[in-house]
């Protein structure tokens, strides 16, 4: 089934901007390999965490907006979580209203 999804992204601030750029554009390569159809990419910057996470207290944060077969999420969250640029990632499933 095609759902539209919401993704967040926070990448490691050890890569500089350009480098953050490259990691998500590479995301969203994998993205498209799986068949979504990337709607909008927002780039939110460097940010502060609330919370140190693995000592760092800074990360690259994107929202990336696209539609997708909801039988395909599983296997590209294990790619994500092998990725040592993402810090951490998480998809909505948005209504598709």
């Amino acid at each position: 089934m095609i759902r539209n999804y919401e993704l967040m992204m926070m990448y490691t601030p050890k890569l500089n901007n350009d480098e953050a750029e490259a990691a998500n554009e590479a995301a969203l390569s994998l993205l498209r390999e799986a068949g979504a159809e990337i709607i909008k990419t927002d780039p939110w910057g460097k940010r502060i965490l609330a919370y140190p996470i693995e000592k760092l207290q800074e990360a690259y944060y994107y929202v990336n907006y696209f539609t997708m077969d909801s039988l395909a999420v599983k296997a590209i969250k294990q790619q994500f979580n092998i990725n040592e640029k993402i810090m951490r990632h998480m998809f909505i499933a948005r209504d598709s209203k």
